[in-house]
């Protein structure tokens, strides 16, 4: 014999799942990245770095797949800045005194953007250099 439990809501009525719309994770997820984008220095270098990008691409007049990778590129490391700023955002809530395993694990952290921002740099090469070389004559 089985036994179903009833779900029910805080003040004990019948559980009625949230209204959180779709409109309300966009709006929570945009305040997330202004708050990298607000607080974190590398973010806002990282944005220089993406403007300068976009702007050399433009320049350089480079194809489809090659835009397609500098945007994956470009998303990688912002996302990797924000999942970074989360990290150190949460374990300061949860270890305010100095914790040698917090600091490992805000280094980790930190250490995944360094990781995405290199890879994105080898592709900036792979994308830009020869076409620059072009540029020049050889």
């Amino acid at each position: 014999m089985t036994h179903q439990h009833r779900r029910t809501g805080a003040k004990g009525g019948p559980y009625r799942p949230s209204r959180f719309t779709l409109a309300d994770a966009l709006r929570c997820a945009g305040k997330g990245v202004l708050y990298a984008f607000s607080t974190q220095r590398n973010m806002r270098i990282h944005a220089a770095a993406a403007v300068a990008v976009v702007a050399g691409g433009v320049l350089a007049r480079v194809g489809a797949v090659e835009w397609v990778l500098l945007a994956l590129c470009i998303g990688l490391v912002f996302a990797a800045e924000c999942a970074n700023t989360a990290i150190e955002s949460l374990i300061d809530l949860v270890s305010p005194d100095y914790s040698e395993l917090a600091g490992r694990a805000k280094d980790c952290a930190a250490g995944a953007v360094l990781v995405c921002s290199i890879a994105a740099g080898f592709v900036g090469l792979i994308v830009f250099v020869p076409r620059i070389l072009g540029m020049l004559g050889f």
